[in-house]
């Protein structure tokens, strides 16, 4: 089985090398400039730029777009929230067998034996066993699909969906379990054979929400049951399937997700075992010697499939400027797809260091 399905793609790469400020600057300067020159040019994504509270960008920042993988802050949120409980404990033992009956290969771009080959690498398995804090880091840093089911599934879709409001969020939609529903199609194909792409194609498309993340959450308990072969055998997909899963994604606004890393940056809105708890899964670009050099903290979490990019970004610098950035972008070619991702990383860090880039960004 193989789905042309990538909702992380270069994200692993974002997420280990973003904001590095150790870049040859000439061709970080190429690459950011292209991707502005492409928001200048074109409509559809949006972007929020906040800079010492101040928003210095809002283009289009109340549209809703698919999140893809950016929504997994929310779910990181919640479990920290549990860890500040005591309701969780962080160090708690999570077999590699329960993760695995959430991974459906080729479909993560990677990402889930990415991290499972990191883990091996740092000594954070234990047998085929590691941590609950490594399992979110692999959500978040790697953005295994297949460990966000599964922490779906632990913290409970109605917790995490309830911690919307707490967290003041007005316009984001449902989340549900990734894989669950990337594997509706082969789940309605399985329930009967007879049923033709058209059809299957236009019963997708005009499901509500609440059909389609009721048959997400079925399909995610049958792949906790053990049923993960059977889904792998009968697997189902096209080109158009894979472009209706991913307009399906939960959708939210750029102001949401600056405002959201507005609240992480401040370190003062969340509980401070909380705050703990977020850091150590979401601030992985600290790990690297050259960010610690002028960046006093910074976290993200993006997300790509085939046909879009998303990032949501915070940092303070050491000179005590913060900054949050939130680009949503949909609707992209190959060639697009591609080169904004490969922009991204650059653009990021002249958004941070940059302030004549910061003032071309407020033209748009």
């Amino acid at each position: 089985m193989k789905l042309a399905l990538f909702i992380i793609g270069v994200t692993l790469i974002i997420a280990l090398i973003v904001m590095v400020a150790g870049i040859r600057q000439h061709a970080g300067k190429r690459d950011a400039d292209y991707l502005l020159h492409y928001l200048k040019h074109n409509e559809n994504w949006s972007l929020t730029v906040v800079r010492n509270d101040e928003t210095l960008v809002a283009v289009r920042e109340d549209e809703m777009y698919p999140l893809a993988s950016a929504m997994k802050t929310i779910i990181a949120i919640e479990y920290a929230k549990r860890c500040e409980e005591q309701t969780l404990d962080p160090s708690r033992s999570i077999s590699l067998e329960e993760l695995d009956r959430y991974y459906i290969p080729d479909t993560d771009g990677g990402a889930h034996k990415a991290w499972i080959a990191y883990s091996k690498d740092k000594g954070l398995l234990l047998g085929n066993s590691t941590t609950l804090e490594n399992v979110v880091k692999g959500m978040m840093a790697f953005s295994s699909n297949a460990n966000t089911d599964y922490l779906i599934d632990l913290l409970g879709m109605e917790a995490i969906n309830e911690s919307l409001d707490e967290l003041n969020i007005e316009k984001h939609e449902a989340l549900y379990p990734v894989t669950g529903a990337m594997l509706i199609p082969t789940y309605l194909k399985m329930k009967d054979p007879s049923y033709t792409d058209d059809y299957i194609e236009t019963k997708i498309k005009e499901m509500s929400k609440e059909e389609y993340i009721r048959i997400a959450q079925t399909v995610s308990q049958h792949l906790k049951e053990g049923e993960k072969g059977l889904y792998i055998e009968n697997g189902y997909s096209s080109k158009r399937l894979d472009k209706i899963w991913s307009d399906r994604l939960t959708r939210s606004t750029t102001f949401e997700y600056s405002t959201l890393m507005g609240k992480l940056n401040s370190k003062n809105f969340f509980e401070k075992e909380t705050q703990d708890r977020l850091d150590s899964v979401m601030e992985g670009l600290m790990e690297s010697p050259i960010n610690q050099e002028w960046l006093k903290h910074a976290g993200q979490k993006g997300g790509s499939t085939e046909f879009l990019v998303t990032n949501a970004a915070y940092a303070t610098d050491k000179e005590g400027n913060s900054t949050e950035v939130a680009l949503f972008t949909n609707e992209l070619g190959a060639g697009e797809l591609d080169k904004i991702s490969g922009s991204l990383n650059s653009f990021m860090l002249n958004i941070l260091r940059d302030e004549d880039f910061r003032n071309e960004l407020k033209e748009l």
